[in-house]
């Protein structure tokens, strides 16, 4: 249990990917607070570790991540660990059909979140000298495709948000860094694509497995780095 006495914030922590990112940094000893939007996502967290507590809030609202950072540093002094596994995406269509509405939503969703839980989660890590942020980028932000763009650029984005921030905080024992998959194998998208070979997408777990390696010690040197887990879907080499 190399996370014992951390305390982590897990946004999006009952989401397909989420979910396995709760349980993981609950089984390395963090005390973890994990957000849902939805009722359903309250229902899904009954599986759950006691050393979860859950939090509903709305990430794209910034007095609710102000009211949700400052509720989680009242109940346990301060907070060590923040996962931003919220997102959203905008299926394939040319930039001539794409509306206002949608490009706002891609963009509120994916990079504002983002923006607002690095700004609240830095003004709390600011005094400690141990500090992991970690966001879950995308392989297309890497590896652009057409018809993608909204999507595509608010996910880029997030990478260069992680690398910029990384250098303002460098030095201080505060790391930024990004994870970029393929398709995950969770259940909507196995259930949404099922004449896909799944064999070839990450899973939650793999996932998992490298966010709770960043979120450790050993990891202190990795900072400002977007790391490719495209697993064995074609092309993504």
């Amino acid at each position: 249990m190399m996370l014992t006495d951390k305390v982590a914030l897990i946004l999006g922590g009952t989401g397909g990917l989420g979910s396995s990112i709760t349980q993981r940094l609950a089984d390395e000893g963090c005390k973890v607070y994990a957000t849902y939007h939805s009722e359903g996502g309250l229902q899904r967290a009954v599986g759950f570790s006691h050393r979860v507590n859950m939090i509903h809030a709305d990430v794209t609202d910034e007095a609710q991540v102000r009211d949700l950072f400052d509720t989680v540093v009242a109940e346990s002094q301060s907070v060590h660990i923040v996962v931003n596994t919220v997102g959203g995406y905008l299926p394939r269509k040319p930039l001539t059909e794409v509306s206002v509405e949608e490009w706002d939503r891609m963009m509120n969703i994916n990079l504002k979140a983002a923006f607002l839980l690095t700004r609240e989660a830095l003004r709390r890590m600011e005094k400690q000298s141990y500090g992991r942020i970690i966001h879950i980028s995308a392989m297309i932000g890497i590896r652009p495709l057409p018809e993608r763009i909204p999507y595509a650029v608010s996910k880029a984005s997030v990478s260069l948000l992680t690398e910029l921030v990384s250098q303002e905080v460098g030095g201080s024992g505060i790391t930024v860094n990004a994870v970029a998959p393929s398709i995950i194998a969770t259940p909507a998208n196995l259930a949404s694509m099922p004449a896909e070979n799944s064999s070839q997408w990450v899973t939650p777990d793999q996932i998992a497995d490298i966010i709770s390696f960043l979120c450790s010690p050993a990891a202190a040197a990795i900072n400002g780095t977007t790391i490719k887990a495209f697993g064995g879907f074609p092309g993504a080499r």
